[in-house]
């Protein structure tokens, strides 16, 4: 490109002894080539920065596995070494796993129920509009029904604020692993996988003999998945059969299934 456009100034300046035509199409040629270095050096610049983000994006993955692989060996997990990306799970499939009708969180009122003996429904006119926080009920159970009813209904911005004022009134509760759980479905249920990961962690590391801790550990290899993190996924499916032996017939078949989709060494 250099020598062309020093062929093409010594042409320029011999362009009063040449035809004026052929002195116009040097300069347009000039000008084009101007405009070629000015474009190559816009690109470059587009380069680097997108190579910058990639690096960057790089290094908050390699953090966040290494959070990951921390806590699951403090827990008592395994975790094996750093996966090649996977393409992420979709966000909402026809067979994916949901949680079972019968494990806690149950429908609404079935806590209350089986903590009282007696039924203790919820009025669906009481929860407030789509988008909107409810208010503290000012009792744990209260508000844990509350937020689970928005989650139901497909509100998961305001379920992530009500679990999120649930997990804040009454942190001490029996019902806190519950809350946690709800937490990261609504954000498992809007793809933000990392979320979700951090408190599907911190039932199986901090509330492991919860009632949902099995559900948990096979929700978080769901989410290590979807955030590209195969090998790790696979590891936490294994940790189900080894930690939680009890585990219910429905969490089985789906970590076996989700096994086969991950493509899990047997």
């Amino acid at each position: 490109m250099r020598r062309l456009r020093a062929l093409l100034l010594a042409s320029y300046c011999l362009a009063p002894f040449v035809a004026p035509a052929h002195a116009q199409d040097v300069g347009e040629m000039l000008l084009r080539i101007d405009r070629l270095e000015n474009d190559n050096r816009r690109l470059n610049g587009q380069v680097e920065q997108l190579g910058n983000q990639l690096r960057r994006q790089e290094d908050a993955f390699k953090r966040f596995q290494q959070d990951v692989e921390f806590r699951f060996k403090e827990g008592g997990g395994k975790s094996a070494g750093a996966a090649p990306p996977a393409a992420p799970a979709p966000a909402r499939r026809s067979d994916a796993y949901e949680p079972p009708a019968s494990g806690a969180p149950k429908t609404i009122g079935q806590l209350a129920a089986e903590a009282s003996g007696g039924p203790a429904p919820l009025n669906p006119g009481a929860l407030p509009p789509k988008g909107e926080a409810p208010a503290a009920s000012g009792t744990a159970k209260g508000d844990y029904e509350t937020a689970r009813a928005i989650l139901d209904r497909g509100d998961y911005e305001a379920a992530e604020m009500a679990f999120r004022n649930f997990l804040r009134t009454h942190g001490k509760d029996r019902l806190k692993p519950e809350g946690l759980f709800g937490l990261g479905e609504s954000f498992y249920r809007r793809n933000r996988y990392r979320e979700a990961a951090e408190q599907y962690l911190s039932i199986t590391t901090e509330h492991a003999k919860a009632s949902r801790a099995a559900e948990a550990m096979l929700k978080l290899g769901m989410s290590l998945r979807g955030l590209g993190a195969t090998v790790e996924a696979c590891g936490a499916y294994s940790e189900v059969a080894k930690k939680y032996p009890n585990a219910s017939q429905q969490v089985k078949q789906a970590v076996d299934r989700e096994k086969k989709r991950a493509q899990c060494a047997a």
